[in-house]
């Protein structure tokens, strides 16, 4: 029969479809006869033992190898021994190159897909995904960032912190919590801390107690696009309390017509939609003038110098009327947090935390495709995806011999997005 397996020590006798699979059936040849492992005394042949393993799929269709092993008994203590084949992993009863095809792909595909193609348990396939993910742990190190960025994401019941390298827009580190019990000894042990120069995150405060006694090099710039929603919050804040004075049908039509129109900028409105704008103008003063403020709030970051942009935001606040306490608690939060926000004019780019924010929904979508998995499981599908890795990676001179090396600042997120929307963190 043609050897169809290619595997050492084992001929194939026969083959047959099965129940959804395909059945090799293959022996191992006798041998020579081996001496007892316990007593050193010689072993006679006692039978045949067959066994079954799974192998990787042929024509699309999971395999098993019934592999039939000669077995030995010791004439003098009684000892069984088996032969040992190499390629076999015997703890999870299938062949190493299938284990080693599974952790190829396990993170870029569900569990249950990968089952179904090997014929495998859905809880082999996971143990499998696990003992990768420890090697991973173990042998992964990526290039500490000089802008790290800082946030959190609800996965799996919890609130996560998500850690970016905005320099290059690509995902560091993920930690199970957002505590500073998990934040701190993190920062305490992060190799080559004195590189991280900025550090963008929201105005959580737990973050900068964190990492301010760590990291002695890096300054704090709170990310623009949290201050700004604020100003959109007070804005929402506003409309609801109109809508509470309308009847029902009115509400769903003024959310419906009115929400999105007023939270765009001038810029991105349609002529349509300014048309509109004006229109809630005459009707609903009160929620133009909130609009207008919103506006004149988000110019502040519109404008490139720094005492400007102080100048600006004094002169907002007091123009502020008594009745806009969602803009009158807006401004009492730059104050408690002023010079870290306004650190955004001294900052490279003026940088945000755009991408980190990228990363949450790149994070969310494989929670809602992976249903059921855990948190261990979506966080290695976020940080080991290969091609993302790859595409991540840059080549940097190295210091005494002047050769190139690999440096691997994590995968990159819009890649990692791009995997995802395909189906490919699914």
């Amino acid at each position: 029969m043609l050897d169809l397996l290619n595997l050492p020590g084992v001929v194939p006798v026969d083959l047959r479809i099965g129940n959804k699979c395909i059945i090799v059936v293959a022996n191992v040849a006798d041998g020579y006869l081996p001496q007892c492992p316990d007593c050193d005394r010689p072993m006679y042949r006692h039978g045949r033992r067959t066994n079954v393993f799974a192998d990787t799929p042929m024509q699309m269709q999971p395999v098993r190898l019934e592999i039939s092993r000669p077995r030995y008994r010791c004439t003098s203590c009684g000892a069984m021994v088996t032969p040992e084949l190499t390629f076999l992993d015997e703890k999870r009863r299938a062949t190493k190159r299938l284990v080693d095809a599974i952790r190829e792909r396990c993170l870029g595909m569900t569990f249950h897909a990968l089952a179904e193609q090997t014929g495998l348990a859905v809880n082999t396939i996971k143990s499998i995904a696990q003992d990768l993910i420890e090697d991973l742990e173990r042998t992964v190190r990526y290039e500490t960032p000089v802008i790290m960025g800082i946030d959190e994401v609800n996965l799996a019941g919890e609130m996560r912190c998500v850690i970016t390298n905005l320099a290059t827009n690509n995902a560091f580190q993920m930690l199970e919590f957002r505590t500073q019990e998990h934040l701190k000894p993190f920062f305490k042990n992060l190799p080559d801390k004195e590189k991280v120069e900025w550090v963008c995150t929201d105005m959580w405060r737990p973050f900068k107690r964190s990492f301010s006694k760590y990291l002695p090099n890096a300054r704090l710039v709170i990310d623009k696009f949290h201050v700004v929603a604020m100003a959109s919050e007070a804005l929402e804040t506003v409309r609801k309390k109109y809508q509470a004075t309308l009847d029902k049908t009115e509400r769903i039509k003024v959310k419906k017509s009115i929400r999105w129109l007023t939270l765009k900028r001038p810029h991105n409105l349609s002529s349509a939609e300014l048309e509109a704008l004006a229109v809630v103008r005459q009707v609903i003063p009160n929620l133009a003038v909130a609009y207008d403020f919103k506006e004149a709030f988000y110019r502040i970051y519109d404008d490139p110098i720094k005492e400007s942009a102080m100048r600006a935001f004094e002169a907002w606040e007091n123009s502020l009327p008594d009745e806009l306490d969602g803009f009158r608690s807006l401004a009492k939060t730059v104050h408690n947090h002023y010079e870290d926000i306004f650190a955004y004019w001294d900052s490279p780019s003026q940088i945000t935390n755009a991408y980190t924010e990228g990363l949450n929904g790149l994070t969310k979508v494989a929670n809602r495709m992976g249903r059921g998995y855990s948190y261990e499981i979506i966080r290695a599908k976020m940080l080991y995806a290969k091609y993302a890795r790859k595409v991540g990676s840059g080549v940097r001179i190295a210091g005494k011999t002047g050769g190139s090396e690999t440096v691997e600042y994590g995968p990159h997120i819009p890649t990692l997005i791009e995997i995802a929307e395909s189906g490919g963190l699914d």
